[in-house]
């Protein structure tokens, strides 16, 4: 038997038992399960020297899939004790002191802070904890920082769900396991230095912010929130009207930072090196990866989406689906086994990965169907990459927002040839921009143009009536 299919049952196998286990609850299982793997373990060794090999071989890969999702859910699991900060959340007053340990969500009504909670106050009697906090502060001023020490006043709740969304669980893939709906915030003294990984991550935080800065600088509303969400994901500062049209229009995937945006720009970047072969083109294109993820503050998810679109890139280039798809499969299973809560509760992961696996599977076919289309400036690329990933997360998209946009197609079809364009023209706009403003501004006319179209689309499509059914 093959490597390769081995590998396969081995990958798949590990894929589906985490997306399964998500169901799985009851520690009383754990021995039954044990067993059973077991049980099948040794008659796939029975199968191998009874002339079976192939199918006990199989098997055994299987069972080793299986086990080590078991191992990375059981390992993953969060048990709540006495001294974490989630078992202090019953809706009292109280008073957490702490540090901003991510970068701040600063929207127009409201930023939400994560906050690490070193010990709360209530009544006269303090208490150290540990664990996360996300902290609404409706105030907007002052403004806190990565690293900054606080004290926050509030009711700490549990999340919670909200209506069918399980407002927990996404936290919970932050390490957030309560709330201060809303709180107020007081800068205190630091008690230590700050580290080096933490000076770090402040100083790309920082720069992150100083981006966006940039993007305002040459780009009026919404066309700056628009771009910022095309490069970076954040919809901090959409307006709801435009992001219910975009979620009605079928749109709303193009500002969740996913492999899917990067692979855009590593195409774009791909067919500005044209005259370069396909291998001497990657060393440029891995710098500038580095460089985008770098300028868009290199969070988790960022990170991950430069990897995966850097398969999408891959599979575009290559053309060699088996072993593309054996690529896909091996990062998945890294990320999974050290975060199965990806595939149950991370749309980003979910949509990368499914957006990822559509370029790879319908890359080809679709090439020979848009041959007529110029491969300047990397345009057929982007193009093939953009309606790949769409067709491969339709049905995810439908069941994350509980609608079908009948105007899906039709919007589709006609932003994504925008897309490439306003991101490549916004990101260098606004990088010139910080160098001499008005050569920036220039350059962020033709990308104004471009996001005015597709909001435009947006807007209309979604005002079509039956747009979308809801269920």
């Amino acid at each position: 038997m093959k490597i390769s299919r081995l590998t396969y049952g081995f990958l798949i196998s590990f894929v589906i038992a985490v997306f399964l286990l998500q169901w799985w609850q009851s520690p009383h299982s754990v021995a039954n399960l044990w067993f059973s793997i077991s049980g099948a373990g040794i008659c796939s060794v029975v199968m191998i020297f009874f002339r079976r090999r192939e199918i006990g071989f199989l098997s055994l890969a299987i069972c080793a899939g299986v086990s080590a999702a078991f191992i990375a859910v059981i390992h993953s699991a969060h048990v709540t004790t006495n001294r974490d900060i989630e078992s202090f959340a019953d809706g009292k007053k109280m008073t957490l002191l702490g540090r901003v340990a991510d970068m701040p969500d600063r929207r127009p009504d409201v930023t939400k802070y994560k906050i690490q909670v070193t010990a709360i106050t209530r009544g006269k009697v303090k208490k150290e904890v540990t664990g996360n906090v996300l902290v609404n502060d409706k105030n907007g001023w002052p403004r806190y920082r990565y690293g900054d020490q606080v004290k926050v006043s509030g009711t700490l709740e549990p999340p919670g769900k909200i209506e069918d969304f399980d407002y927990g669980a996404y936290l919970s893939l932050s390490d957030i396991y309560a709330i201060v709906p809303w709180g107020r915030i007081e800068a205190v003294p630091a008690a230590a230095k700050t580290g080096t990984i933490s000076k770090i991550f402040s100083a790309l935080f920082g720069l992150r912010e100083t981006a966006e800065g940039w993007i305002n600088r040459v780009q009026t509303e919404p066309h700056a929130s628009l771009l910022s969400g095309l490069l970076t994901g954040s919809r901090r500062g959409i307006p709801e009207n435009l992001t219910a049209s975009f979620r009605t229009a079928g749109l709303s995937h193009i500002v969740a930072i996913s492999g899917y945006n990067v692979t855009i720009i590593l195409a774009l970047l791909s067919g500005l090196l044209f005259w370069l072969p396909i291998k001497a083109r990657f060393p440029f294109l891995l710098i500038g990866i580095v460089a985008f993820t770098i300028f868009v503050g290199a969070g988790s998810t960022v990170v991950r989406a430069a990897i995966m679109g850097i398969l999408g890139l891959a599979a575009l280039e290559s053309g060699r689906l088996p072993a593309m798809r054996l690529s896909i499969l091996w990062t998945a299973f890294f990320m999974l086994i050290f975060r199965p809560a990806f595939i149950w509760d991370d749309a980003g992961f979910q949509l990368s990965f499914l957006a990822v696996i559509g370029i790879a599977g319908l890359g080809a076919p679709l090439k020979k169907i848009l041959n007529r289309v110029p491969e300047s400036f990397g345009l057929r690329k982007a193009l093939v990459a953009t309606l790949a990933a769409q067709i491969a997360t339709l049905p995810l998209t439908v069941f994350l927002f509980r609608q079908i946009s009948l105007v899906a197609p039709f919007s589709n079809i006609i932003v994504a040839p925008l897309i490439p364009a306003a991101m490549l023209l916004g990101f260098i706009g606004a990088i010139l921009g910080a160098v001499y403003w008005p050569l920036g501004l220039a350059v962020s006319y033709p990308a104004w143009a471009f996001l005015e179209i597709i909001i435009k689309i947006a807007t209309w499509s979604a005002a079509i009536p039956w747009a979308a059914i809801k269920f």
